[in-house]
């Protein structure tokens, strides 16, 4: 039994477990065997303090991948901890899932989701087969079938279990690409089996069997040669219950494809986008309406009844020294008038970046949110007989606004000495009204100021920071104020393998002028790598805190260690070659140049060094991908000589102009990432100071440590629920922030050729590379480019926090 074969049946075995993989069939038996890789980590916690914690934690975690010849993962973890988290079952996972590519084909085989549409089929998961069809051309083909939902029948012991029928499902997509125009259509279609249950559903359970179909025309083309115009126009028609008998007209075209009853109902989405170049920024204009109760069974959850309307705005002016951008939104629902209340929202924000010159920058931020809820009729108007009357009736409006202005200023830069100054101000204020009135605790207004000063040793690899920080909030209740000073210092040693830092604040709170509490703590932090594999790290938190009744005092030190190896690596085996005979003739040696390319040896050592310059070629779109691979076949087949080297030719002039446009884009994506580091790390004083702000408010309010089911002020207590969920979100900002601080950080120490290396940023380009290539076909400008680009990093990489930053702690710098 050959490698391939092997390999093969070993996947089918591993995925019957849980797994999903993707794999290409043409790289099978090209790389190593096996590649063993993972680490282990070590954790111990100790603390003494007031709080219900134990004195020591520790956890244990570790992770193992084994890599089958670069294509197939097998990951192994386990952890182990003396907390106790409360599990009390184990979880089964029994999915299969398998992704096999050939050139332009890509599978998707067992357990799967795709997506054709927002408005059809929509990453529900089905157990089936579903095939991506992209050859090089104008003409694109997604299609999939399957089970949707496997049948479940009813329980009448665990009637928490709702039953299901099987439900099966198919569709497609197909793409078109005209000269001037891009062509889209989905169809999509689900049923019920009415016969794939047994026992009778009571009928108070609302369970019947469904039948489903949506279309999806897409249109994408350009007017005057500028205007870019995107529309999608869906319809669904959902049968409540296939065993009603009877049969009615079609309302819509959906409706043409299922048999229709009296349950049958039809439903429609419209989305359109104007998108129009301007000066050095662009305008935009978008619409989106969806019918109430609008869905499909190809999806878990949908958007509906709304209407919205978007306007944004973008500009470079004053030779791109500034930036401004507008964004205007409404939206609203009830459209069928059904509802007793309608809710309408307003969003408006804009955003200013002036950068002077080198070393001052400023950056003005306003957002403002405005909602609106009415559920009077009318009619309550009309019969009133005095002012008191219906005054339980809800008129509500909420109106949130946020502005924030940054300024940075470089006072020195050179090898020797760095200095930076930099001021934060920002006000968040809520209203919230009813009656036209502000209701009890309604009103809030927050203001923060932050001050920092940075100097900074190069040579020294040494650090000095100093901050004074402070937030005023004005509550109906009353004032509350805090303050204080940070300073805070960071060293390396050792060739920057020792890293230190210390920082120490002091801040008292205030209520109405009277004194709250003081607190002040100390931390330190260590962390040592040796020999690259071996992680060392040492926090400790000191924590001292008095107000008129309470003295607390708390340490908490952290003791780490980490270790990841990657080293067990089996080759497959070599077939020996067979010594050369004298009746054996020896290839011809050939010469081929190109630019700064020179190839010479025999045709397959050329064609073998054309591989490797070509898997070096990253990140490279699959249709350009194509045309080399294509090239090579043709250089591969050619026998005679000299057609030989015109063919490896033609494939270094391809190859060349791939070359270039790769070096454009890591090029352009060096400079965005240390744009993004030096901006995101600007902005993470501010963001700590609003989580800070936010917890803050939450422990000098008076319902802070009240029992909930004792508290007897409602209005208190729901203010002091906002207060927390408040702080939550920010807490959320604030750890996302990090997570993507220090990945960003990590990605401005690379060199430029090494950006690929990294998963994450190699996960972006797969994804945004070809269209960064569209853009320099079409001899869109470098700014435009690189504005594209940058505008589509930010948001990956946010997705990419809140997926595996959930579990990350934060630490007061400041």
């Amino acid at each position: 039994m050959n490698l391939k074969r092997i390999l093969f049946f070993s996947i089918l075995l591993c995925n019957t477990v849980t797994f999903a993989q993707n794999f290409n069939v043409e790289e099978l038996g090209k790389a190593k065997l096996i590649n063993v890789s993972g680490g282990a980590s070590a954790n111990g916690v100790f603390y003494s303090g007031n709080a219900a914690r134990d004195p020591f934690t520790y956890f244990l975690n570790g992770n193992i991948n084994v890599n089958i010849a670069s294509l197939y993962n097998i990951p192994f973890s386990f952890s182990y901890t003396n907390q106790k988290f409360g599990y009390n079952r184990p979880v089964l996972m029994n999915r299969l899932s398998i992704h096999p590519s050939y050139k332009w084909i890509t599978g998707h085989i067992g357990d799967v989701s795709m997506t054709f549409s927002p408005y059809t089929l929509a990453g529900h998961q089905f157990t089936g087969l579903g095939v991506d069809l992209t050859p090089q051309g104008k003409f694109k083909i997604s299609a999939m079938y399957g089970r949707l939902l496997r049948s479940s029948e009813y329980d009448a012991i665990n009637t928490e279990l709702v039953p299901t029928y099987k439900r099966m499902g198919y569709g497609f997509k197909t793409q078109y690409a005209l000269e001037k125009i891009n062509l889209g259509l989905t169809i999509f279609k689900a049923k019920d089996e009415v016969n794939s249950l047994s026992i009778p559903i009571p009928f108070e359970l609302g369970v019947s069997p469904k039948e489903n179909a949506a279309i999806s025309f897409e249109t994408s083309f350009k007017l005057f040669q500028k205007l870019q115009v995107q529309t999608e126009f869906a319809n669904s028609s959902i049968t409540e219950d296939t065993r009603e008998t009877g049969n009615t007209k079609a309302q819509n075209i959906s409706s043409l494809l299922l048999k229709s009853n009296p349950t049958t109902t039809s439903y429609k989405a419209l989305k359109g986008q104007l998108v129009y170049p301007a000066g050095k920024g662009t305008l935009g204009l978008g619409y989106e309406r969806i019918d109430p109760n609008y869905r499909t069974l190809g999806g878990y959850y949908f958007n509906n009844d709304l209407e919205n309307v978007t306007v944004n705005a973008s500009q470079t002016l004053y030779q791109d020294k500034l930036s401004l951008n507008l964004n205007l939104g409404l939206q609203k629902d009830n459209l069928d008038k059904q509802k007793q209340s309608q809710m309408k929202r307003l969003v408006s924000s804009i955003s200013a970046d002036f950068r002077a010159n080198q070393k001052l920058n400023f950056n003005l931020n306003y957002s403002n949110f405005q909602s609106y809820t009415n559920s009077r009729n009318q009619f309550d108007y009309i019969n009133q007989t005095n002012q008191y009357e219906f005054l339980d009736t809800l008129n509500f409006r909420q109106v949130n606004q946020n502005a924030a202005l940054t300024i940075n200023y470089l006072l020195k830069n050179d090898k020797t000495r760095k200095q930076a100054f930099s001021a934060n101000f920002s006000m968040q204020d809520a209203v919230n009204q009813q009656q036209g009135k502000t209701v009890a605790g309604g009103a809030s207004t927050y203001y923060n100021t932050g001050l920092s000063y940075i100097l900074g040793y190069p040579q020294q690899d040494l650090n000095l920071t100093a901050s004074f920080n402070s937030t005023i909030g004005k509550l109906d209740v009353g004032d509350n104020l805090i303050l204080g000073p940070t300073i805070g210092a960071t060293k390396q040693f050792y060739e920057k393998k020792l890293n230190t830092s210390f920082s120490t604040s002091y801040n008292s709170s205030f209520s109405n002028g009277d004194k709250v509490n003081d607190v002040f703590n100390i931390r330190l932090n260590g962390t040592y790598i040796y020999m690259q594999k071996h992680n060392m790290g040492l926090n400790v938190i000191t924590l001292f805190s008095s107000s008129q009744t309470v003295r607390n005092n708390d340490l908490t030190a952290t003791l780490s260690y980490t270790y990841s190896f990657d080293k067990i690596k089996l080759r497959p085996k070599r077939v020996e070659e067979k010594p050369v005979t004298e009746e054996e003739t020896p290839e011809t040696r050939l010469k081929v140049s190109s630019n700064d390319i020179v190839l010479e040896g025999t045709k397959s050592e050329i064609i073998n060094k054309l591989e490797q310059l070509q898997n070096a070629l990253r990140p490279l779109p699959e249709t350009e991908l194509q045309k080399l691979d294509k090239r090579l076949d043709v250089a591969r087949m050619t026998l005679e000589d000299k057609e030989f080297k015109e063919k490896v030719l033609d494939y270094l002039d391809e190859y060349n102009t791939n070359k270039e446009m790769v070096s454009q884009y890591n090029n352009a994506l060096y400079d965005i990432i240390q744009k993004l580091n030096r901006e995101i790390a600007a902005k993470d004083q501010h963001i700590e100071q609003v989580y800070t702000a936010a917890i803050g408010r939450v422990n000098t309010d008076k319902m802070h440590g009240v029992n909930s089911e004792e508290a007897k002020d409602k209005v208190a207590k729901e203010r002091y629920q906002k207060l927390v969920e408040r702080s939550k979100t920010a807490e959320k900002q604030l750890i996302n922030h990090r997570w993507m601080m220090k990945e960003f950080a990590l990605l401005a120490k690379l060199p430029q050729n090494e950006l690929q290396n990294n998963e994450s940023m190699a996960a972006f380009s797969k994804q945004e590379a070809s269209n960064f290539f569209e853009l320099n076909k079409d001899k869109k400008e470098d700014k435009e480019i690189s504005r594209q680009l940058e505008e589509k990093i930010i948001p990956f990489y946010h997705q990419l926090a809140v997926e595996k930053a959930v579990n990350d702690s934060i630490e007061l710098k400041y």
